[in-house]
């Protein structure tokens, strides 16, 4: 696995955390609780993975991103049958989609990773992968930045916690803005 691939696992994990953690604001308790689980271990294993430079238990980051996928799916089931909207409300799609994108990306990459470690221990001799330039690592980075946060913001907006945020230039009801000189204020 090269360094390239490491990195945009760590990136859509790390975005993947973010999407959960505000999605825990408007969840009941009970949805609140695993989501913020989810969250906060999807954010750490994306931080150990750049920080380790290696693929920090993939098996269980397989079956990590698959989870969340499958818990949806069965609450938004659950309370279609039982005609109880307003518990599925607080998971907007949007941000579930989007967190979905990228749990189904890291699960198809270590899905391929996976594989290719059990075939590699069954063949004695493979090539070793070659090192990334650093052009072309940069490039990739940047790429994966750009992808991951064209994404995640429009999920972060679309959840409680981006309904509530104050605009750009704006005030929180009654606080005063600084007047810094040469400022133009």
């Amino acid at each position: 696995m090269t360094v390239i691939v490491r990195a945009w696992l760590s990136f859509a994990a790390i975005g993947a955390g973010i999407i959960h953690l505000a999605l825990v604001i408007s969840s009941p308790l009970a949805i609140g609780i695993p989501l913020a689980l989810f969250g906060i271990a999807e954010l750490t294993w994306g931080v150990l993975i750049l920080v380790k430079d290696r693929l920090v238990s993939p098996r269980l980051a397989h079956a990590g991103a698959v989870t969340p996928l499958l818990l949806w799916s069965l609450l938004t089931v659950t309370v279609t049958l039982l005609a109880a909207p307003q518990v599925a409300s607080s998971l907007r799609f949007v941000p579930m989609g989007i967190a979905a994108i990228f749990e189904l990306f890291i699960a198809g990459v270590l899905s391929v990773i996976l594989r290719r470690r059990t075939e590699t221990e069954t063949e004695p001799s493979t090539p070793a992968a070659k090192p990334a330039t650093a052009v072309k690592y940069l490039s990739a980075v940047i790429v994966a930045g750009v992808l991951v946060g064209a994404l995640t913001t429009p999920a972060l907006a679309a959840t409680q916690a981006g309904a509530v945020a104050i605009e750009h230039g704006g005030t929180m009801g009654g606080m005063m803005t600084m007047n810094l000189p040469g400022m133009g204020h």
